[in-house]
């Protein structure tokens, strides 16, 4: 399995830090004018949420606005809606599902099941935490691919055996038995008909995640997934799993995008640098870099890093046995977790929060390697024990 770098991409954010409000409404079909019950609404990429009751209502308490409120059910079409103010009851109308569980055609070329053991590495990730995670309902995924055709030209009797001993349903052999065509998978694509429910044992954490589109690209390296997601506490969260959520925050890219946007990086352990190479001597040179000189405030939720298209940097996170941030004047008796992220076009996105919000971001090394099992909500907030 190769070693991709993560691409994030929340569908959209809620903010921290704002006007606090109390938000409330009513859910009804659309068709009937029915209530509906046991719809989760809830605050994008947080724990904030919870379920319809019988008469189709809502209460959230103390939300953060300006915010984004999303509504999932089984049966209907999923709904994100910006909330801006408190005022007035939220009477939301949902539209039913086009198209029913069962009457969904499965297009993967493979076998469901090694397609879904696939899908589950590379969104959860291959380490303890990833291959300990879950999907309770995988039914709801859709799989498909694109494929490119390749060529092997026979050399010998030996090479025609072993290709036929091949079991490839698409393989194509040329009039003359001398050249093997076959379709070989170039991605994986992946959506949900429902919302997919995730089990993260180390986080204690139940994953409610919309997801929209999910892609590997094995060339590139990368994967990406684009959705919704709802945190909720699974079970009893011990101290164990409030020790392992700081764990995941610490060195992550939510600690990263954090500490930039607040202007502390030296005092939550990281450091910036990039390789540069002189084009007259061909000597490099390692560079320590401001980011902060790049950083656009957009408006009060959104930030811009512009003028870094195409190029690479390193992030060097100095911490203690605990994962804990070092100062500064600690960092040179100590070895940092290494990160790299590249940025591929000239404005990268990032929201108030700590989070990426496109694809123009790319990480590898101690960030970029964690699957979705070292995930945690947007209004997680870090406390030192």
């Amino acid at each position: 399995m190769p070693r991709f770098c993560i691409l994030v991409i929340l569908l959209c954010v809620t903010i921290i830090g704002h006007s606090q409000a109390n938000l409330s409404g009513t859910l009804v079909d659309e068709v009937t004018g029915e209530p509906v019950s046991f719809a989760t609404v809830y605050l994008d990429g947080t724990s904030k949420g919870e379920v319809t009751g019988d008469d189709g209502s809502f209460f959230l308490r103390d939300v953060a606005l300006p915010a984004t409120l999303v509504v999932s059910h089984l049966n209907y079409v999923n709904q994100a809606l910006s909330v801006t103010s408190s005022s007035g009851q939220l009477s939301i109308r949902l539209a039913p599902r086009e198209e029913v569980l069962a009457g969904v055609e499965v297009t993967d070329r493979n076998l469901r099941e090694k397609t879904l053991a696939e899908f589950k590495l590379l969104l959860l990730g291959t380490d303890d935490w990833g291959k300990t995670s879950s999907i309770r309902n995988d039914e709801v995924l859709r799989f498909d691919r694109d494929y490119v055709e390749k060529k092997i030209t026979v050399w010998s009797e030996n090479m025609r055996t072993k290709l036929l001993e091949r079991d490839n349903e698409n393989a194509r052999w040329s009039g003359d038995g001398k050249e093997y065509y076959f379709d070989e998978a170039v991605n994986l694509k992946a959506a949900t008909v429902a919302p997919l429910e995730i089990e993260l044992p180390h986080l204690a954490y139940v994953l409610r995640m919309d997801l929209n589109q999910f892609r590997a690209q094995y060339a590139e390296g990368r994967r990406a997934y684009l959705g919704t997601f709802f945190f909720a506490d699974s079970k009893e969260v011990k101290r164990k799993h409030l020790r392992n959520r700081q764990r995941a925050y610490l060195g992550s890219s939510m600690h990263f995008a954090r500490a930039l946007l607040a202007n502390e990086l030296p005092q939550n352990g990281f450091k910036i640098v990039e390789t540069v190479k002189d084009e007259v001597t061909k000597q490099e040179a390692v560079l320590e870099i401001d980011l902060r000189t790049h950083l656009h405030q957009v408006n009060e939720k959104t930030w811009e890093l512009r003028g870094l298209s195409g190029r690479t940097f390193t992030v060097l996170y100095y911490a203690d046995g605990k994962q804990r941030p070092l100062p500064p004047g600690k960092w040179r008796r100590s070895q940092p977790a290494q990160s790299s992220f590249y940025i591929e076009a000239d404005r990268c996105v990032i929201f108030a929060g700590g989070v990426f919000g496109d694809a123009t971001i790319a990480f590898s090394g101690y960030m970029g390697t964690r699957g979705l099992a070292w995930l945690l909500p947007v209004d997680y907030v870090y406390e030192e024990e």
